[in-house]
């Protein structure tokens, strides 16, 4: 059996990717766990490390940190999750020897980045392999009605460029103008979010820009009303039947956004069915059973 190490960040929206992804890969012969790189360890301990594991997986920009420990090259697996990741690597010159991803495998999450990285004519090629969730974890029964509008994500953040890209505000304020209770999920732990949805009955994103998108994910799972810009998976999925899309531009956003509020608060029927439809397309599009082989062929 293979043995792989996720080499990052545990508390937020990677501990909920890896955690999931670990337990998926156990039940197709790959052993995995999760090692927090915010924590330091001794030489002599990380060396155990690297004599009990095949694989360490991590964002190319932490791949300073692996080597940092003497871990192998070939033990290396880098997956990019967003452009920062991408882009925080090069603008670091890390390492001569991983500015030519002279590694394992190269690993992104969405067809986008796999242009990027094309892009670069890096020596690896780089592999696509796409998140999933758990179903069953975040399956409930839809609400029976829209009272409460949730955010499942940071309010605020950056890109690379210094660009303001989640917007949460505007959801806040598509939310007030319609008379709906405003919950965003602040900062809570990625364990508390199949508890968060039970909260709320609408879950809506303003980025600009995002990887994947995770929240989208869940909450279709959990049977939301999903409302969301068309970035990261939504893209694709918001088309498809995973939700309702909106357009990005500030303006367009909220006053489209308002018009669906108000529609589906004033139509229970149409409210249910329409969150009952998202859960089906979730059920068949978003679970890791759908997506693991790709991650099996990074190692």
């Amino acid at each position: 059996m293979k043995k792989v190490i996720f080499f990052t960040q545990n508390r937020w929206a990677f501990g909920s990717i890896h955690h999931g992804l670990c337990k998926e890969l156990y039940k197709n012969g790959i052993y995995a766990n999760l090692l927090d790189y915010d924590i330091d360890y001794s030489h002599d301990e990380f060396n155990l490390l690297i004599d009990s594991y095949d694989y360490f997986v991590t964002q190319p920009d932490s791949i300073s940190r692996l080597l940092y420990y003497n871990t192998p090259l070939e033990k290396i697996v880098a997956v990019a999750h967003a452009e920062w990741d991408i882009n925080l690597s090069n603008f670091h010159e890390i390492d001569k020897r991983t500015n030519n991803y002279n590694i394992h495998s190269y690993g992104v999450i969405s067809n986008k980045l796999l242009n990027i990285v094309n892009a670069m004519n890096y020596s690896i090629k780089p592999k696509l392999v796409t998140n999933g969730i758990h179903f069953d974890m975040f399956y409930n029964k839809p609400s029976n009605e829209l009272n409460t509008v949730g955010y499942g994500g940071t309010m605020f953040g950056h890109n690379f460029s210094g660009q303001e890209i989640k917007r949460g505000l505007l959801v806040q304020k598509a939310a007030e103008m319609t008379n709906l209770r405003f919950f965003p999920s602040a900062t809570y732990n990625h364990l508390a979010m199949a508890g968060y949805y039970k909260q709320v009955d609408s879950i809506i994103m303003s980025s600009i820009e995002e990887a994947c998108g995770l929240p989208m994910l869940e909450a279709a799972a959990a049977g939301k009303l999903c409302i969301g810009t068309p970035v990261g998976y939504f893209a694709e999925n918001g088309l498809k039947g995973g939700g309702i899309q909106v357009p990005i531009d500030e303006e367009l956003f909220v006053s489209d956004t308002v018009i669906l509020l108000d529609y589906y608060k004033n139509n229970q029927e149409e409210y249910y069915k329409k969150c009952l439809d998202i859960q089906e397309y979730a059920r068949y599009n978003y679970d890791w059973s759908k997506v693991i082989d790709q991650w099996i062929e990074l190692f």
